[in-house]
């Protein structure tokens, strides 16, 4: 069964949507990060000791891309690179307490996005839009969002 609606342009209007209303709110409350250095704050502390490269491939993004952003987040303080106590090639990025609580702020705001978004929908729905949702990941090859 087909939908009536391409996939791809339903996902791509639903993040858009989703994206200017978290970044009015973000403007709203005076905080300068753009929906990419979220996503990154997001997984570094999602996935402690994560180095550039790994968030390059989860996010399928260009190396150099998440270096430049990378950069923009230790020059505001949210993140450091450290050493890796196991491979000292290795730099790992770690959220400064800063940047936890900038995470923290920004959280809330995402759900409270989420929430006005998810209005009217309910708990069953949701349900079957998380497990959709998971099942179109998996077919992706993207079993589970975490790093390895």
């Amino acid at each position: 069964m087909s939908l009536k609606t391409p996939l791809g342009y339903v996902l791509f209007k639903t993040k858009r949507v989703y994206s200017h209303k978290l970044m009015a709110r973000f403007k709203e409350n005076e905080v300068d990060l753009s929906l990419d250095l979220y996503i990154l704050l997001f997984q570094i502390n999602a996935n402690e000791y994560v180095t550039q490269q790994e968030l390059a491939d989860h996010l399928q993004k260009d190396k150099s891309f998440i270096m430049r952003q990378i950069n923009v987040l230790i020059e505001r303080g949210f993140v450091v690179r450290s050493w890796d106590v196991h491979d000292k090639r290795k730099k790992n990025l770690v959220l400064t307490n800063s940047g936890r609580k900038m995470l923290e702020e920004t959280v809330a705001f995402a759900r409270s996005v989420s929430d006005e978004l998810f209005s009217g929908v309910s708990s069953d729905e949701k349900l079957v839009f998380d497990n959709v949702i998971q099942r179109i990941l998996e077919n992706g090859g993207l079993e589970n969002d975490t790093l390895k």
